[in-house]
């Protein structure tokens, strides 16, 4: 990551960027895409994945047209570290609301829970927490509990590529969790609570990951210029390890950037030879789109994302890079 943003670093202050924000405890995610925002006017921002309030570390902020990329950068996987309260439970899994201690918890140690892990790791049923963002008849789950309704949720369907313990004394344990898009680890301690005869609450969490983006090479935004920002910037191809690749020059690049399709037919219109994608980590997986490649110019710039439809490759996300005036 570090190679690629230093090589781009000079281009990227005129195209398409992603920043990668450490998000303070009692901060909302909207509240951190606001305060960017007000400092790169006019360019609108986004970010790729909420953090709640209570939690901290990596929150990406696309900048301009990488707001595009928001949902293929939902196919990274996520870790974090959080740390659970056992013997006790709560209306919202954590410690929002009102804590009831539970009758007869047994002690638990890291043997214990290691035990139980396997059933919470690959694909799983996850009930999500009723304080949650859930969308329930066109309203948030937690909107209906807190005006007093009874909510039901159905289990949804989350991947979990690994679970370690981290710590476990008299009153928590902590775990580091690294899972795909949609998993509440709430649920994940909730779970492994009840499948050991008590419960817990979350009481810290911290994302650590997504993808290449660590919070290691993360970015506080308080008192930070504009020109920090577009200093630390990270070029959007980052985002996407997961996906195959092409250099295009000449005509294809024309007819790219002008959103007409490239013919796959190597006798009359040859093509480069399509690169396989960098997979930084065990668990980035491939694209869950296996018909989109990433299109880039001779300066590895991202131009495109292409779909192959049949016999030609469609631009369906095109991206443009103004230059710096000599």
């Amino acid at each position: 990551v570090a190679q690629v943003q230093a090589r781009l670093r000079t281009v990227n202050r005129f195209g398409p960027m992603i920043l990668n924000v450490n998000k303070p405890q009692g901060v909302t995610s909207r509240d951190a895409v606001n305060a960017v925002e007000r400092l790169m006017r006019p360019e609108k921002c986004g970010h790729a994945g909420t953090l709640d309030p209570i939690a901290t570390g990596v929150l990406l902020i696309c900048l301009g047209k990488s707001t595009r990329l928001v949902p293929y950068i939902h196919e990274l996987p996520k870790t974090y570290r959080a740390t659970f309260l056992h013997g006790v439970t709560s209306d919202s899994d954590d410690t929002e609301t009102e804590l009831r201690p539970v009758d007869n918890a047994p002690a638990l140690d890291a043997t214990l829970i290691t035990s139980v892990l396997p059933q919470f790791i690959g694909e799983i049923a996850q009930v999500p927490p009723q304080y949650s963002a859930v969308w329930v008849d066109g309203r948030r789950a937690y909107n209906r509990v807190r005006g007093g309704e009874e909510v039901s949720l159905a289990p949804r369907n989350v991947h979990v590529h690994s679970i370690e313990v981290l710590n476990v004394n008299d009153e928590t344990f902590s775990l580091e969790i690294e899972c795909g898009s949609g998993t509440y680890i709430r649920s994940i301690g909730r779970d492994i609570a009840q499948s050991l005869g008590t419960g817990a609450v979350m009481t810290e969490l911290e994302r650590t990951a997504i993808g290449p983006f660590s919070v290691e090479h993360s970015l506080t935004i308080e008192e930070q210029t504009k020109d920090d920002l577009l200093q630390f910037a990270t070029p959007p191809l980052v985002a996407l390890p997961h996906f195959p690749r092409i250099h295009l020059t000449g005509d294809a690049l024309t007819r790219t950037h002008q959103g007409q399709p490239l013919t796959i037919d190597q006798q009359q219109f040859p093509l480069p030879e399509i690169e396989p994608p960098p997979l930084m980590g065990p668990t980035v997986v491939l694209s869950e789109r296996p018909d989109f490649i990433a299109a880039l110019n001779e300066r590895d710039e991202l131009v495109a994302l292409l779909e192959r439809v049949k016999d030609k490759y469609w631009p369906r996300q095109v991206f443009q890079y103004r230059r710096p005036k000599k």
